[in-house]
């Protein structure tokens, strides 16, 4: 009897740490070679909200580099990760304002937390950044929790997707006032983030963003220069 229940013991934990392994296999994957893929986002509730978020994954050093852009494809921020054992790690993150000009600055910021996904299923972690734009200094800090796993449709199609509740605060350390916000964020194994229902407390209406379609850089490119005209 002992043995038995020593056993069923052993599968337990390694079956729990298998199931932790597997969380990687829910982000953005990182293949043989360099590739860039491009995540058409849009609004549930609102089909003219548009994101497109260019994903570079380089194998060599193990990095993700993604690029986020608006539905007229302005460049808004850029957020580099590496791959660790543990997790992805936030290296680099970089906002953008328009000037007086109309022209888009890079504000790039100072990396204080860094993680942004972790493989083993900690329940709790944060990433946070500092940065000053025009409108003075600010901190940014976002609180992820992993709440397991749910089966949702997007854009038709069924996904066991795992789910995140993400906790932001932006302070505006100047003028001393704080917002705080919070999304469900889902992701697919081995696609990454499929959708985000996010609610900002001055809004009515959810923000739904959801995946529509991942574009090669080529595509991409075209649908910049088809605007562009």
């Amino acid at each position: 009897m002992t043995k038995n229940i020593l056993l069923l013991i052993l599968f337990v934990v390694a079956f729990n740490a298998k199931a932790q392994t597997d969380f990687k296999e829910y982000y953005y994957p990182i293949g043989a070679k360099k590739e860039v893929k491009v995540y058409k986002y849009v609004d549930k509730n609102d089909a003219t909200r548009i994101e497109y978020w260019k994903v570079t994954s380089i194998p060599e050093t193990n990095e993700l580099k993604t690029v986020s852009y608006d539905w007229d494809f302005n460049v808004y921020n850029t957020f580099y990760e590496v791959m660790t054992e543990n997790g992805a790690e936030l290296t680099a993150y970089s906002d953008f304002e328009q000037n007086e000009k109309g022209e888009w600055v890079e504000i790039k910021a100072t990396v204080i937390d860094r993680d942004v996904y972790q493989w083993n299923g900690n329940k709790e972690y944060v990433y946070s950044v500092n940065y000053v734009s025009k409108y003075g200094r600010f901190y940014f800090k976002k609180k992820r929790a992993e709440s397991g796993f749910e089966n949702i449709n997007v854009g038709g199609k069924e996904y066991q997707a795992l789910k995140f509740k993400d906790d932001y605060l932006i302070y505006a350390i100047t003028q001393g006032i704080e917002q705080r916000f919070y999304q469900d964020t889902y992701y697919a194994k081995h696609i990454g983030m499929i959708k985000y229902k996010r609610k900002i407390p001055v809004q009515h209406e959810f923000i739904e963003l959801e995946l529509t379609d991942i574009l090669t850089e080529q595509e991409f490119e075209k649908l910049m220069k088809e605007a562009n005209k």
